[in-house]
């Protein structure tokens, strides 16, 4: 490249580098703006899961009764909305809508509001704000539950949708109410003067650190054209020592070539030279040819899940050359490649040649895929229930394990379910033990079809099963418990007819031990065997 080529490089350079710069400034004051709005919504979020929680406490009362407030009269929209408890005491009934109603009339304090409402009111006085058509209208048109806007009037307006649960029923379900409706919602209202006056000071210092950035690197570049200057007296030194490079680079490529094994020499994190086995494997002549298409050797290396002996271009922040120098010794390292559909595995080892200038590392892969094959299939053997093909005991109680971790480490809920073939005896007595197994299989099916990706399902023992449920609270495990139920319920087993189950459901509660999360999802299964079969309890 002539030098005036350099010149016309250097400032595209630089152009470049300022739209880029810009552009990554723009993208960060973005999302500070979005984080501000997101706390918005978090704090809304908030005021709505309390005002849920408050209303799922009212229905598993069914409501409650509560002495009513001078000139205050039962809500006429309301079955039982009077208790007579003597002649001197007369109770009026407080259902979960009213209550949200109340306390919203008591708790609008500065900056906060909220209120409950709907498209198909009951009670008129519950009539919806324009805000809130919108957001009901929102959750019919969409599978969304919240909805939220940034008012003209420096307000933020949040709703969250109400949907029927197991609580609403006893009340509702007459009004033609079906689990999962959504038939109102709550809105919050906040002040959002503090989000403008944040969005608006991060604009202005967007508006400073672009004019520092063009200082910057006007700065910088002017050094670096000075370099050029300098840069140019080496270059031919470079091209000589470039030379003998390529002379000692080929007396070791014949020296590499002579073994059967895959043998490359590393400089650092580039592989340099390639012995002819690693060459035709690869389908390359040369090199120089392979590193046209890969970055790196380890761009072949396939990631195989849940082993971290596996090596990958970068190991806990680590290159994979300076990563196996250092743990081959502790670990046993292990390399994946795929060609033509076909894994194959290799055990790398590295040795360090030092230079007069610098250190390469010799790098031998020995293979072990025939070794390796006969472990996975052992290991598979030894995890997983013959005759269902789930997971057993054994690995469901160190997936279990694994999985309180994770849930006390990201403070995320964890809930399982238990569950039992009703009078399973009865099954291999009449039928024998044949068609009782092709029960169990056809019962882990019905379960791996119903559960969600990462959902993990073992057979327990016997005709028990049992499901973890990561990231999952107790009352959406319970929503999956009983489509469980009553897939079962609605199956048509070969030979035997129709089969119930029972099942228990819990949430692990943080500090507990997993004997006692397992013992009390195993009490919510004895208690829904003793309430008749064919249940799903809650514990």
């Amino acid at each position: 490249m002539t030098k005036f080529n350099k010149y016309i490089v250097l400032g595209a350079v630089f152009i470049v580098s300022l739209l880029t710069s810009f552009y990554f400034i723009d993208v960060f004051s973005k999302k500070n703006i979005e984080l501000q709005k997101q706390i918005l919504i978090k704090q809304a979020q908030t005021h709505f899961k309390d005002q849920v929680n408050t209303r799922v406490w009212n229905a598993s009362y069914g409501g409650v009764y509560a002495i009513p407030k001078e000139g205050q009269k039962p809500n006429p929209f309301l079955r039982d909305n009077i208790l007579k408890v003597d002649e001197n005491l007369t109770l009026i009934k407080i259902n979960p809508a009213w209550m949200s109603r109340q306390l919203s009339e008591i708790s609008n304090i500065d900056g906060f509001r909220f209120r409950i409402t709907s498209l198909k009111l009951i009670n008129p006085d519950n009539k919806a704000t324009p805000f809130e058509e919108r957001a009901l209208k929102y959750f019919e048109k969409t599978d969304e539950k919240e909805y939220y806007e940034i008012g003209e009037d420096s307000n933020f307006n949040y709703m969250g949708a109400l949907v029927t649960t197991n609580y609403c029923l006893p009340c509702h379900k007459h009004q033609g109410y079906k689990l999962g409706d959504v038939r109102g919602g709550i809105s919050v209202s906040l002040d959002s003067k503090e989000y403008a006056k944040v969005t608006s000071s991060i604009k202005t210092r967007v508006v400073l650190l672009k004019v520092f950035v063009v200082i910057f690197l006007f700065s910088v570049f002017l050094l670096i054209f000075k370099q050029l200057r300098y840069s140019q007296k080496l270059q031919d030194e470079v091209e000589h020592r470039t030379k003998e490079i390529e002379s000692t680079k080929q007396l070791l490529q014949e020296i590499i070539d002579i073994d059967a094994s895959f043998i490359v020499l590393a400089d650092g994190k580039d592989v340099i030279y390639a012995n002819k086995t690693v060459l035709d494997f690869t389908g390359y002549p040369s090199i120089e040819e392979f590193k046209k298409d890969y970055e790196y050797m380890s761009d072949l290396f396939e990631y195989v899940e849940d082993n971290k002996n596996f090596i990958q271009t970068y190991n806990d922040g680590i290159h994979w050359i300076e990563y196996l120098v250092k743990e081959q010794d502790s670990k046993n390292l292990k390399v994946c490649i795929e060609k033509k559909g076909i894994y194959r595995y290799f055990r790398p080892s590295a040795k360090e040649i030092k230079t007069e200038d610098k250190a390469l590392y010799l790098i031998t892969f020995d293979e072990i895929t025939n070794e390796y094959v006969k472990i996975k299939e052992l290991e598979h053997m030894a995890s997983t229930d013959a005759l269902t093909n789930l997971f057993n005991r054994n690995k469901l109680n160190e997936v279990l394990k694994k999985s309180i971790e994770l849930s006390s480490t990201i403070s995320a809920p964890l809930s399982i379910i238990f569950l039992d073939i009703d009078r399973f005896k009865r099954v291999n007595d009449t039928y024998g033990h044949d068609t009782g197994d092709k029960v169990l299989i056809d019962i882990a099916n019905i379960i791996t079809s119903t559960i969600r990706t990462g959902d993990i399902a073992a057979r327990w023992g016997g005709e028990e099963f049992m499901i973890t449920l990561q990231a999952t609270s107790v009352t959406h495990a319970s929503v999956l418990g009983e489509k469980l139920r009553t897939r079962v319920q609605e199956h048509v087993f070969k030979t035997v007819g129709k089969i119930t189950i029972s099942l228990g459901v819990t949430e692990y509660r943080d500090g507990e031990s997993e004997e006692s999360f397992v013992k009390r999802v195993d009490e919510a299964l004895y208690e829904a065997k003793e309430a008749g079969r064919n249940k799903v309890i809650v514990k």
